[in-house]
């Protein structure tokens, strides 16, 4: 299950950087709360640039098949290349209460920056996953 809102915001300082804005310029947020049978397991908020997405499908809470990639690719913009930062830490109280998390459970904080072939960056993903939820393997 996906509970997802969609609406202008104001750019944080760190989404602000990753887009060459000023913070506190509007973005569009992409706001989703994921879980699990029934058990919320992750927060992401993903920020893209107004110019690029105001006529896509992204602006809506369903952007179709293939999601806002598939909209990112079909105005020339298709992420080619990822960025993520993960670290973890004990949540915020928001963040402890919208995922339900019992006293003492850390999060996993992940900030995952999506380039298109020019090297823009063309979205910003804030997750936040409960650590006893998730197991996580990369591979370069």
């Amino acid at each position: 299950m996906v509970e997802v809102t969609v609406g202008e915001t104001a750019a944080s300082e760190s989404v602000a950087s990753a887009f060459g804005l000023t913070p506190g310029d509007l973005v569009l947020r992409r706001s989703r709360r994921f879980a699990v049978e029934d058990r919320p397991v992750q927060l992401a908020d993903s920020y893209y640039l107004l110019e690029l997405v105001r006529s896509t499908a992204i602006v809506y809470t369903d952007t179709g098949l293939g999601g806002a990639y598939a909209r990112l690719a079909e105005i020339g913009h298709a992420p080619v290349h990822f960025t993520e930062r993960l670290r973890a830490r004990m949540p915020l109280p928001v963040e402890s209460a919208a995922l339900d998390l019992p006293g003492g459970t850390p999060v996993i904080a992940i900030t995952r920056t999506a380039f298109d072939a020019e090297d823009r960056c063309v979205e910003v993903t804030e997750m936040i996953l409960d650590s006893s939820a998730y197991e996580l393997e990369y591979n370069a």
